[in-house]
């Protein structure tokens, strides 16, 4: 069996239902290639083992580990949110594996504390540290034709600042933006700007988050400039 956890976004956000499945298991990873390593695993109810992308993606330990006994894959968030985590989900039915996924926060429900409506978001953007994807722009782009706000995710340790430079850079005009720091956590800080101001501006700790904003209803409006 094949238990794919959510932890959540800061210590204490895993479930009750995930806890009961850490006690049970024989064997548990985690990785963090995903986003900010800020957990602390020595908490949770097992020792647990945290592995590289590699390990992940070209070695198949969790599979490998999950055919011969009950295996715990911890994940940052939601254990679902990134496409690596459904792929495997999805070789390990394939094998023949049972799973059980256990939901907990992310990123995608900590953003309504901004205010912004979460069904008026339109296609997530990812903005890598190296390098200027052209489809970042697109995307943006095609959620702006239709008034939608757009979440930026950030590369792991990313400051808000540098990836509002960025995106500068890659053609988009200044314009409103929400910069949500360590969402979540007990310092968890939102502030209203817009990306030149941001990209002078200092921040906190990380992990950081960008929306750009669509068209805001009154309700939208009210809330985010409160």
């Amino acid at each position: 069996m094949l238990y794919m956890i959510g932890l959540g976004l800061d210590n204490g956000e895993i479930t009750r239902k995930g806890l009961n499945a850490l006690e049970k298991v024989d064997k548990a990873y985690a990785e963090f290639y995903t986003n900010t390593a800020n957990i602390e695993l020595d908490e949770l109810p097992s020792e647990v083992e945290v592995l590289e992308r590699e390990e992940v993606e070209q070695e198949d330990r969790i599979l490998e580990s999950a055919e011969d006994q009950d295996t715990a894959f911890l994940v940052s968030g939601d254990p679902l949110t990134a496409t690596t985590h459904y792929d495997i989900k999805h070789r390990a039915e394939v094998k023949g594996l049972d799973v059980k996924v256990i939901h907990a926060p992310s990123i995608f429900t900590s953003i309504a504390e901004t205010g912004l409506n979460v069904y008026k978001f339109g296609r997530t953007v990812t903005l890598p540290r190296e390098g200027k994807p052209e489809s970042i722009g697109k995307y943006i782009g095609k959620n702006d034709s239709v008034g939608l706000h757009t979440l930026v995710l950030l590369d792991i340790d990313y400051d808000a600042s540098k990836a509002a430079e960025k995106l500068l850079n890659l053609g988009l005009e200044d314009r409103e933006a929400l910069v949500l720091e360590r969402a979540n956590h007990d310092d968890m800080k939102i502030r209203l700007t817009s990306l030149e101001e941001a990209s002078e501006d200092s921040f906190g700790k990380t992990p950081h988050s960008i929306i750009l904003t669509g068209e805001k209803s009154f309700k939208e409006e009210e809330f985010v400039n409160r």
